[in-house]
C-alpha cells in the first residue's frame, strides 16, 4: 500500500476530505455522546444523592430520636441530684420507675442502662450495698435489657463510659456483640454523659440494632447498594453481616481521609476489577460527634448501559457520511486538479530544497494565476531568508532582514533566532564576569586564611600582612588596620592604628582614635559598614611622588565575629568600589576579627603564664633556702651532742648559726608579707577554710580584708569547682580554673592558680590561691 504522501493529489484531496469529514463527524459524535454520559451520570448522581439523603435521614431521624429521649433522662437524673423536692432515701426508687416508664413508652428502645459516679445519686452508696441496680460498693448502675433490670458495673471500663467522662461530650461506638431480645446480635451504642453545672455525673446510653437498621435501609433503597460509615472508615451498618466492623471500601486510603471532614463528596472509584459511582452523604448523629456517613454505591455500567445504544448508531451515522462526503469531494476536484498539476510540480522542486527554479507568468486571474504569483513572492522570501540565515551563520549578527507581513513565521522566527543568538553572547559575557568575580572572591579568601595562619603571635607583623595583602589584591590605593586595645578602663579604650599602607606616615603613624570619633569610630560603635562615594576634601589624600589627591571611594568596615568588634579596617581608592569587592571585604573582616580574639588572648594568655612561672621560681627558691638552712642546724646540733667537750665553743656558734637562721627566717616572713602585701592570695587549709587574704584582693572585691577569713572556700568559687580542684591539689597538683564571682553590682571573671603547700612526705598542708583579674563586665 502506497504511503499517503506519495499519493496524486486527485486521491489525496477525496482521501483528505473523507478524513475530514470523518474528524468532523466524530467530533460531533463525540459531542453529542459526551452529554450523553455526562446526562446518564447526572441522573444517577442525583438519585443517588436522593437515596443517600433518604436511607440517611430515616436512621439518623432513629439514631437521634432514641437520644433526644434518653438525652431528656440525662437531664431528669441531673436535676434528681439536686432536687430539695424529693427525699434522698427515694430518689433511686423515682429514677428506677422513670426509666421503666421509658423502656415501655419508648418502643425503639432496646436496651437502656445508666452508670453514675460514686455518692452522685444521693450520696447513700454505703446503704445500697448488694441490692440490684448497683455494684459492691453500693453505686447506682441500672441496666434495662428486653424490660428487663441488671447491673452494667462491667461497662465501667469501656470506651463508653471512659470518653464521655474524659471529653465531656457524647459518644457513638463501634459495633460489638450483645444480647438483644433474648438473642445474640450485633450492635453498637450510644453514650451521652450525665452533666450538672459541667461537672461529670455519670452516663445514660442505649443499644442500637444493626439488623433492624439493615432493614431499614432496605424500605428506602431499590438498585443501589448503601452503607453506614462512621467517621472512623468503620461499617456501622450494611447487609453483608460479615463486612460490619471492617474498614470501609478495603481500606482505600483517599476516601478514609476524607471522612474526618464531614462534608458531602462524590467520585467514581474502582473496586475489585469494577468501577463505582460512589456517594457519600454526611449525616449528624448525636451532639459533639464528628458526622457519620451514609454511602451509597451505583455500578457504572449500570449508569451507562443506555448510553451506549444510543453511540452505537451515532457511529453507524457517522461512517456512511464520511463515505458520502469522500465520494463528493472526488467528484468535486477531479476537473480542477488538472489545472494546478503544473503548481505542484513547482511546488515539489521547491519542497526539494531548490529556489532557483523559474515559474512561468500567469496573467490569469484566478486561483491558479493567483498561485504562481504567491509562489514567486515565497521563492523570493526564501532566498532573503537564506541570505539573512548564511549572514548569521558567519557570525554577522547585525545583518539587514524585514519580514515579508505580519504573518512571516519563518521571517520572526529568524528574527527571534538572532535576539537569541545576541541575548546568549551578552548572557555568556554576563556570566563570564560572575564567574570571574566567584573565583576571584574564593581565591581571596583562601590566600586570607593563609595570611591569617602565619604570625599569629605578633599583631604588629600580623596587621601589616593583612592591610598590604588587602590593598595589593582589591588593586586600590591605601588602607588602615585598627585595632581596640585591651583596657580595662572603659575610658582609656581605643582604637589604634596596628598597620597602614600606603597611608602618609607623619600623620597617621601613631594614630588613635576613640569610639564614636569620626567615622572609624562610628563604625565602630554601631558596627555597621560605611561606604562613601563623596569624600570630604580634608578627610584623607591619597600621595604619591607626583602629588596628593583625594580618593574617589571610602570603605570602613568593622572587625566583628559573634556580634564583638575587636576593630575597624579603612579602605581608600581612586575607583568607586565593586559590589562583590565589598562583600569579599566583610566575609575576610570576621576572619581577621576572629584571628584578632585569638591573637589577644594568646599574648595575654602567655603573659599570665609567664608571671606565675617567676612567681613560682621564686617561691622555690625561698623554699630551698630555708631547706638548706634547716640541713645545716640538724647538722650543727648532732656535732654538739658529739663534742660535748667543746660545749663552749659550739655553743657560742650555735648561737652564730640560731641568729642567722631567725635572720633567715624573719626574711623569709619578710618574702612572705611581701607577696601576701603585692599579690592577689587567699590562702586556705586542707578543709577548705579561708584562713588568710591580702588586702590586694580584698581591694580587687571591695570588701574587707576580715569578711572572708572563716568562712569555706566552696562558697565563692562553687561546691562541684571546689571539690575538683581539691581533687587534684591533694596530689600535688597545680590547678588553674577562670570563675565568675559577683561581688555587690559588680561581676569579675577571674583567673585561679591554686598551689599546693606539701610536707616533706607529700601530705597537703595548706593551700594559696592566686587571682588575676580576666576582664569586667
Amino acid at each position: 500500500m502506497r504511503k499517503y504522501k506519495d499519493l496524486e493529489i486527485e486521491k489525496r484531496v477525496p482521501l483528505m476530505m473523507g478524513i475530514s469529514s470523518l474528524l468532523v463527524l466524530s467530533i460531533v459524535c463525540g459531542l453529542l455522546l459526551r452529554p450523553l454520559r455526562s446526562s446518564a451520570l447526572d441522573d444517577a448522581a442525583t438519585i443517588a444523592k436522593l437515596s443517600a439523603e433518604a436511607a440517611g435521614g430515616n436512621l439518623a431521624e432513629r439514631i437521634n430520636g432514641s437520644a433526644r429521649v434518653i438525652r431528656a433522662y440525662a437531664g431528669i437524673i441531673a436535676q434528681m441530684t439536686e432536687s430539695d423536692a424529693i427525699p434522698v432515701e427515694n430518689r433511686r426508687d423515682i429514677l428506677l420507675g422513670n426509666l421503666k416508664v421509658l423502656i415501655a413508652s419508648e418502643k425503639n428502645l432496646s436496651n437502656v442502662w445508666c452508670i453514675v459516679e460514686p455518692n452522685a445519686i444521693d450520696g447513700l452508696d454505703s446503704l445500697y450495698k448488694d441490692r440490684p441496680c448497683t455494684n459492691d460498693d453500693g453505686v447506682w448502675m441500672p441496666w434495662l435489657i428486653d424490660g428487663q433490670i441488671s447491673n452494667a458495673s462491667h461497662l465501667v471500663s469501656s470506651e463508653l463510659y471512659r470518653v464521655p467522662k474524659s471529653t465531656g461530650r457524647e459518644f457513638l461506638s463501634k459495633p460489638y456483640e450483645d444480647i438483644l431480645n433474648g438473642k445474640q446480635a450485633k450492635v453498637f451504642s450510644l453514650s451521652i454523659p450525665i452533666m450538672l453545672h459541667g461537672k461529670f455525673i455519670g452516663v445514660i446510653a442505649t443499644d442500637f440494632d444493626i439488623n433492624e437498621m439493615v432493614e431499614l435501609i432496605a424500605s428506602y433503597q431499590s438498585s443501589t447498594t448503601g452503607k453506614l460509615i462512621s467517621n472512623e472508615g468503620i461499617v456501622m451498618v450494611y447487609k453483608d453481616m460479615s463486612r460490619i466492623g471492617a474498614l470501609a471500601e478495603h481500606g482505600n486510603r483517599e476516601i478514609l481521609n476524607k471522612l474526618p471532614e464531614g462534608r458531602l463528596f462524590t467520585g467514581i472509584y474502582e473496586f475489585e476489577g469494577k468501577m463505582f459511582y460512589k456517594v457519600y452523604d454526611p449525616i449528624k448523629l448525636g451532639e459533639g460527634i464528628t458526622p457519620w456517613y451514609y454511602a451509597v454505591d451505583v455500578p457504572v455500567l449500570q449508569i451507562y448501559a443506555k448510553s451506549k445504544t444510543i453511540s452505537l448508531y451515532l457511529i453507524m451515522y457517522c461512517l456512511l457520511g464520511v463515505i458520502l462526503i469522500g465520494f463528493a469531494g472526488w467528484l468535486l476536484m477531479k476537473p480542477i486538479l488538472k489545472g494546478i498539476s503544473k503548481v505542484t510540480n513547482l511546488i515539489h522542486d521547491l519542497s526539494r530544497g531548490s529556489i532557483n527554479i523559474k515559474i512561468d507568468d500567469n496573467q490569469s486571474r484566478d486561483e491558479i494565476g493567483t498561485m504562481n504569483n504567491k509562489l514567486q513572492e515565497l521563492v523570493n522570501g526564501i532566498k532573503d531568508k537564506a541570505v539573512f540565515a548564511e549572514g548569521i551563520g558567519r557570525g554577522n549578527l547585525d545583518a539587514d532582514f524585514h519580514e515579508l507581513s505580519e504573518d512571516d513565521t519563518l521571517g520572526k522566527s529568524l528574527l527571534d533566532m538572532r535576539q537569541s543568538l545576541q541575548k546568549a553572547e551578552q548572557e555568556h559575557a554576563a556570566r563570564a564576569t560572575e564567574e570571574k568575580q566567584r573565583n576571584w572572591g574564593t581565591e581571596g579568601l583562601a590566600r586570607f586564611a593563609e595570611i591569617l595562619r602565619k604570625d599569629n603571635d605578633n599583631m604588629k607583623i600580623l596587621s601589616y600582612n593583612i592591610i598590604s595583602n588587602m590593598v595589593q589584591y582589591l588593586n586600590i590605593n591605601q588602607g588602615g588596620i585598627f585595632v581596640l586595645n585591651e583596657s580595662e578602663n572603659e575610658a582609656e579604650r581605643f582604637l589604634e592604628m596596628q598597620a597602614c599602607y600606603a597611608f602618609n606616615r607623619k600623620k597617621f603613624l601613631e594614630k588613635q582614635i576613640r569610639p564614636g570619633e569620626g567615622l572609624v569610630g562610628a563604625c565602630f560603635l554601631e558596627g555597621k559598614p560605611i561606604y562613601m562615594t563623596q569624600i570630604p576634601d580634608e578627610y584623607i589624600t591619597i600621595t604619591s611622588g607626583l602629588g596628593e589627591a583625594n580618593p574617589k571611594a571610602v570603605f570602613i568596615c568593622p572587625l566583628k565575629v559573634n556580634d564583638t568588634i575587636y576593630g575597624v579596617i579603612e579602605l581608600a581608592s581612586f575607583q568607586p568600589f565593586e559590589p562583590f569587592e565589598l562583600d569579599f571585604v566583610q566575609k575576610v573582616s570576621e576572619s581577621i576579627a576572629s584571628t584578632i580574639a585569638t591573637v589577644q588572648v594568646n599574648v595575654r594568655t602567655l603573659r599570665l603564664l609567664e608571671q606565675t612561672k617567676l612567681q613560682a621560681e621564686e617561691m622555690a627558691n625561698t623554699e630551698e633556702e630555708l631547706r638548706q638552712n634547716m640541713e645545716e642546724m640538724q647538722s650543727t646540733q648532732e656535732e654538739m651532742r658529739r663534742r660535748e667537750d667543746e660545749l663552749q665553743n659550739i655553743l657560742g656558734k650555735m648561737n652564730e648559726i640560731q641568729a642567722a637562721g631567725e635572720e633567715k627566717e624573719f626574711e623569709m616572713k619578710r618574702i612572705q608579707e611581701l607577696l601576701f602585701s603585692s599579690l592577689n592570695i587567699i590562702e586556705f587549709s586542707v578543709d577548705g577554710i579561708i584562713t588568710e587574704v591580702t588586702q590586694n584582693l580584698a581591694s580587687l572585691f571591695n570588701v574587707d580584708k576580715s569578711f572572708p577569713v572563716g568562712k569555706p572556700m566552696a562558697a565563692f568559687i562553687g561546691e562541684k569547682s571546689y571539690t575538683k580542684t581539691m581533687a587534684s591539689l591533694v596530689q600535688g597538683k597545680i590547678v588553674e580554673e577562670v570563675h565568675t564571682v559577683k561581688t555587690g553590682e559588680i561581676a569579675l571573671a577571674i583567673r585561679h592558680i591554686f598551689l599546693p603547700i606539701c610536707n616533706k612526705q607529700g601530705e597537703l598542708m595548706r593551700v594559696l590561691m592566686l587571682a588575676f583579674p580576666e576582664n569586667k563586665k
